[in-house]
């Protein structure tokens, strides 16, 4: 088994609301709770659009994805569905519907005693990870989650415990999507 850390590749777009939006005072937001109650479905356009491409899935803010609506019409769209809330969204340029991912599924499966970590001075978050340890058993069903002491910055993908037409990581290299990089931060094999 593997866990990738889940980012924006910054050679697709990064997306922007404007600074009045009322997505930018949403209180909590991306922070393991519903946004639904308070969410206003945003419009966004492209930060840089002449030097980068246009991807499936979009840079919107830390600890989130903004992804098509390929991406929610495909098989990976549904595994998306189950490991959090899915926010509808405008793309300006285009009026077209894209849609924000508010990762809900949070497991306390960090193995602190083999990771490295620089921490918060209350000991709860990690501020830097040099290298990971996790305690595989105790990550349920989705493959797609947050771990408490990154969970405002980071999602995490687990690749071969599940058969591949279930797991993230696997679906998004199948089907050939753009947007997301994977870094390997644990393993093992």
């Amino acid at each position: 088994m593997k866990i990738f850390r889940v980012d924006a590749d910054y050679d697709f777009w990064s997306l922007l609301v404007e600074p009045k939006d009322p997505f930018w005072t949403i209180p909590n937001a991306f922070q393991l709770q519903s946004m639904r109650a308070t969410w206003t479905s945003p419009n966004f356009y492209p930060r840089d659009p002449v030097r980068t491409a246009r991807g499936d899935f979009f840079n919107v803010t830390l600890g989130a994805l903004g992804y098509s609506k390929d991406v929610a019409k495909s098989a990976l769209g549904e595994i998306i569905g189950y490991s959090g809330e899915v926010l509808p969204a405008k793309l300006d340029e285009t009026g077209e519907d894209i849609y924000v991912f508010n990762p809900m599924v949070c497991y306390n499966c960090l193995d602190r005693s083999a990771t490295e970590a620089r921490w918060t001075p209350d000991g709860k978050l990690a501020i830097t990870v040099k290298r990971y340890g996790f305690h595989v058993d105790r990550i349920g069903d989705w493959n797609l989650f947050k771990i408490p002491e990154t969970h405002r910055v980071a999602i995490y993908a687990l690749a071969g415990r599940d058969e591949p037409e279930d797991e993230f990581y696997a679906q998004y290299l199948a089907l050939g999507f753009k947007g997301l990089k994977f870094e390997e931060v644990w393993s093992n094999e």
